[in-house]
């Protein structure tokens, strides 16, 4: 019952965080959205159709010219899983994670719960928080042994 009222309560700040950007978006992006969301109409990392967002690949805030490009956009959700949460920001919504599409891949095509909270762990230990992100400071994660270097260049 706990985790339950937990989640509520995590799916509400969400959906007040989304709804408080309204302000900064462009008059375009509620159509970009829905448009995105009626050509991927469900979650990219656990299939759900239920509570789906549209997050950002690389953050709104950091790339605000790419708002509205479908290449840096991928549909998660807040039901059970908490993909947007959990996938696309690692667990903070402070932070983002570069690997966004590579994890909702890999969890998507597991089925193994133990798997599955692995790929969460590893989400947690790639993201970007916004501290490193505003100062240029590139972090490395030891579990996949790679580097990733964040700059005001996109992909």
């Amino acid at each position: 019952m706990l985790k339950k009222i937990q989640h509520e309560i995590r799916y509400v700040k969400s959906y007040a965080r989304e709804r408080s950007k309204s302000k900064k978006r462009s008059s375009k992006w509620d159509d970009v959205r829905d448009a995105f969301v009626a050509l991927h109409p469900t979650c990219a990392a656990c299939g759900s159709n239920k509570r789906i967002q549209v997050h950002h690949i690389l953050p709104f805030f950091m790339y605000p010219e790419l708002e509205l490009e479908n290449s840096n956009l991928i549909v998660l959700c807040m039901d059970v899983e908490e993909c947007h949460l959990n996938i696309g920001h690692g667990g903070s919504y402070r932070c983002y994670n570069p690997m966004v599409i590579e994890q909702a891949k890999e969890y998507l095509e597991s089925k193994d719960p133990g798997k599955r909270k692995l790929i969460i762990e590893t989400c947690k230990k790639l993201r970007e928080d916004d501290d490193h992100v505003s100062s240029g400071v590139s972090s490395s994660s030891s579990s996949s042994n790679s580097s990733i270097e964040v700059s005001k260049n996109p992909p």
